[in-house]
């Protein structure tokens, strides 16, 4: 199946009539009337992310990051900025008060110091609807937006060859823009059959609708997954009730 294929596929069987199927790719171009930050250093980039799901599509580059932390985990620079260590956990001597995410300074380190984005390989980081990219063309990873029935069927479908598993799906401590575009990157690159649920980030959450969460995994996860999508439980009764609501 090609990406335009899946991205049919899924936005049929899980009614993604808003929030369409986006993926990320490294490209040296940018995509027509894509949006794009003005300059480095300024903006949440989430919001931007959502609109590409909304079918625009958005690119970063350099110097078009947005805030220090989205420059990070997007890849473009090796640090946030000297003490993000204690602006995460509990000292207040920023231009704001610290997020008191985390218990101490050297909790907050030691996550930031191991957490090695994915460097970029190409001018431009690109995230646009999966139904747009050419048939020769695939994203690195992929990520839905989606409320609680959608998400559920995300991860029973995710496990519908390994029902056993434990770690398939992982809702962990991160940043949106850490959950959607650094951890699938990094499971991608790695051959992972994994997911991240994502967009639990307090203070990225003050820019989102309030019933949406993420979905992101790696393209060739989603390719096996939508191959089992036809014979799945989104055939039943069951499904056919849930998906009349959203």
């Amino acid at each position: 199946m090609n990406p335009n294929e899946i991205a049919l596929a899924f936005s049929e069987a899980l009614k993604l009539d808003k929030y369409k199927l986006c993926g990320v790719c490294f490209s040296n171009e940018k995509p027509d009337n894509a949006l794009e930050l003005k300059k480095k250093g300024n903006g949440c980039v989430v919001p931007l992310i959502l609109k590409a799901s909304t079918g625009i599509p958005v690119v970063f580059a350099e110097e078009s990051t947005g805030w220090p932390c989205s420059a990070f985990y997007l890849g473009f620079q090796d640090t946030i900025f000297e003490g993000i260590e204690y602006f995460l956990s509990n000292k207040d001597d920023f231009w704001r008060p610290c997020e008191r995410f985390i218990q101490n300074p050297g909790l907050a380190k030691t996550l930031i110091d191991n957490i090695h984005p994915v460097k970029p390989t190409k001018p431009y980081l690109v995230i646009k609807p999966l139904i747009d990219f050419s048939s020769d063309e695939e994203p690195e990873s992929v990520l839905f937006f989606v409320n609680a029935d959608q998400l559920s069927a995300l991860v029973f479908l995710s496990h519908y060859d390994s029902p056993g598993s434990m770690d398939r799906v992982l809702a962990p401590f991160a940043s949106s823009c850490m959950a959607l575009v650094t951890l699938p990157l990094k499971l991608a690159r790695k051959n992972e059959e994994k997911a991240i649920i994502g967009n639990f980030d307090i203070s990225a959450r003050t820019r989102m609708p309030a019933d949406l969460l993420s979905f992101a995994l790696p393209y060739s996860f989603l390719k096996k997954l939508a191959v089992f999508l036809p014979e799945s439980f989104v055939t039943t009764h069951n499904w056919k009730t849930i998906k009349e609501r959203i």
